[in-house]
């Protein structure tokens, strides 16, 4: 019974289903004047408007749920944060084997391995990043969105998920690939609340290390919704391989004194 009420497998329905929605963007009517359809088909977004609303109820959950219980785990001490965002990351090394190993990138999934081992013997099972430390990094690009597109398939139209926030039906795909194919459902945490307990503290892991600009760009942002949608592709492009950028999902732009938005 766990293996068919696996988490992960949860995951990779929500993600297909996320399909669905897509049958609308063959109703969304392109604008007729030329500057406009440009702008349209620049932004690659025909589901705009439930994109918007779904935005508007991940930044309210973000403000008033998620941030309070990030700046909690911000208190702990620094050793304490990075042993726990070591350990997840080492716990995700298996998917990144098998990504690179799907995207025909041998060296990638031999340094994956070896970080694997590297951490797990003498990091203490991954609380110390011993790899990183003698230059084996994490490679980019290690999620099935990422293989996919190796494959060649396209992004599709902008999407937002609820909780999840940008994503595009490629990576949705991915997202829930990858949650299948994670090896620890089926060995570590095998229930319910274990496996939602590790989604939800990946999750506040990941929200930790971008608190701040996501505050800051809500504050400098004319349009904050685009400005997520831009910043978005751009780093996303990036781990992929295809243009300059940096690890930052927000690049936040320079004040303007908008709005004080404090969460």
């Amino acid at each position: 019974m766990a293996g068919l009420e696996n988490f992960g497998f949860s995951r990779l329905a929500l993600s297909l289903a996320m399909f669905v929605p897509l049958t609308l963007a063959g109703c969304a009517t392109p604008p007729k004047d030329p500057v406009q359809r440009a702008a349209f088909d620049q932004n690659n977004d025909p589901l705009e408007p439930m994109n918007r609303a779904i935005f508007d109820f991940n930044d309210k959950a973000y403000t008033y749920v998620l941030f309070p219980v990030v700046r909690g785990y911000d208190a702990l001490p620094d050793p304490a944060r990075t042993g726990i965002h070591n350990v997840i990351g080492n716990l995700g090394e298996p998917v990144v084997f098998m990504n690179k190993s799907l995207q025909g990138k041998g060296s990638a999934a031999v340094d994956t391995v070896e970080r694997f081992l590297i951490n797990s013997i003498f990091g203490f099972g991954g609380l110390i990043d011993v790899a990183s430390h003698n230059h084996i990094d994490e490679p980019k690009g290690g999620d099935f969105g990422a293989t996919l597109y190796t494959y060649g398939v396209g992004e599709g139209p902008y999407l937002v998920l609820p909780l999840l926030g940008p994503s595009d039906p490629r990576d949705a795909v991915g997202t829930g690939v990858d949650g299948a194919a994670n090896p620890w459902t089926y060995v570590l945490y095998t229930t319910y609340p274990e496996q939602i307990g590790v989604f939800v503290g990946t999750g506040i892991d990941r929200l930790s290390g971008q608190m701040d600009n996501y505050v800051q760009a809500k504050k400098t942002s004319l349009d904050f919704y685009a400005f997520v949608r831009s910043s978005f592709r751009q780093n996303r492009r990036f781990d992929l391989g295809e243009q300059p950028g940096d690890d930052s999902l927000y690049d936040v732009p320079a004040a303007t004194g908008g709005k004080d938005d404090h969460p």
